[in-house]
This record gives structure tokens, C-alpha cells and sequence, in this order.
């Protein structure tokens, strides 16, 4: 039959096999831009109708080899909420940068018809929260290592609980990184 210590290994593999990690979820600001005025960061002309956003330079620096137009970080889609109301939601490719996107290193600048998926123009700047909608795998930065939340693993919006995690990227510090937030929850528990 089987001995204690294989019985321990089958239920460790079980537990692994359950445990479901949550979205990386970063929160930040939200205003609206035009994107139809010319190309943007990304190479890419996009019009007022796309659902597209402009992330906050300060983070797209980071990814930013010698020409912009091949940064990892562009068309990398976005689920994006209000942080007050976020049964409103919008995916968003990341196509631009936003250099006056200056309140958080996660601030996102969107297209007028993302906008107003999420709150009314008028309104002029929301509190957003933010998921990366499919894999991502860059290795350095505040995105090195983030889950991917909804549109890929089919749960809710991630959860963004407690300090903010250290950052595996070399030079930058949990200050400069404040706001990123990752959570690990167990799906089934025995």
C-alpha cells in the first residue's frame, strides 16, 4: 500500500493543484486624453472610440528600450474599475504614455470612449484599481511576476490587501512602488 510520507506528497500536490493566487491589482488614477491627435508612444494611431489608455510615464520608462515603439508593455490589455463603484468596468490595451499622469506610477490616462464606460467626462479624474487581463511575462519591474485577473483565471476583480508587496525589480524601492498590491488565496480549503 501506501506509506505516510507518499500520502503527505499526494496531499501537498493536491493542495498545489487548488490554490489559486489573485490578481495583482494596482491602483492609481484615471483622466482622459485624446488619442486621435497623433501616434502615440507605442507607434500606433488610435481614434477617441478605441478603448485604449496612456500608462504614467514613470512606469513605462521602465520598460522603455532605445526604441519606444517595441516597449514589452504596449498592447498589453488592462481591466480597469472606479475604486468606488467597481461593477463599471472597461479592458483597455496599454498604447501610449501619459508624461502628465504624474499622482502614481499607476495612473492611467484612457481614451474618451474608455472613460466613460467607467464615470461621466465631467468628472474629470476618478480613483481607479487595474489587472493585467492576460499573462504577463516580464521578468523586471513593478509588473515582474503580476497575475493576471479576470478575463484569463475567470474569478472576480483580485483584491488588494495589506502593505505593499517588496518589489523583485533591482533599484527600485517599496516607496517608489508604493501602491502595488498582490494578494495569494487558497480556492479551497481543507
Amino acid at each position: 500500500m501506501f506509506s505516510k510520507p507518499l500520502l503527505s506528497s499526494a496531499l501537498l500536490s493536491f493542495l498545489a493543484a487548488t490554490t489559486s493566487q489573485a490578481a495583482t491589482v494596482f491602483t492609481g488614477d484615471a483622466t482622459f486624453y485624446s488619442p486621435s491627435v497623433g501616434f502615440g508612444s507605442c507607434g500606433v494611431q488610435n481614434a477617441d472610440t478605441d478603448l485604449v489608455a496612456a500608462l504614467a510615464q514613470s512606469t513605462m520608462r521602465l520598460y522603455n528600450p532605445s526604441n519606444p515603439n517595441n516597449n514589452p508593455l504596449c498592447g498589453h490589455k488592462v481591466k480597469v474599475w472606479e475604486t468606488s463603484n467597481p461593477s463599471n468596468t472597461v479592458i483597455v490595451a496599454i498604447m501610449d504614455t501619459c508624461p502628465g499622469c504624474t499622482h502614481s506610477n499607476f495612473d492611467l490616462d484612457l481614451s474618451p470612449a474608455a472613460f466613460n464606460k467607467l464615470d461621466n467626462p465631467d468628472v474629470g479624474r476618478i480613483k481607479i484599481s487595474w489587472e493585467f487581463v492576460e499573462p504577463v511575462t516580464l521578468k523586471t519591474g513593478p509588473f515582474a511576476g503580476a497575475i493576471a485577473g479576470t478575463a484569463v483565471s475567470g474569478h472576480p476583480p483580485g483584491k488588494s490587501s495589506g502593505p505593499a508587496k517588496p518589489h523583485p525589480c533591482a533599484g527600485c524601492t517599496p516607496k517608489l512602488f508604493g501602491e502595488f498590491h498582490a494578494a495569494n488565496e487558497l480556492r479551497d480549503e481543507l
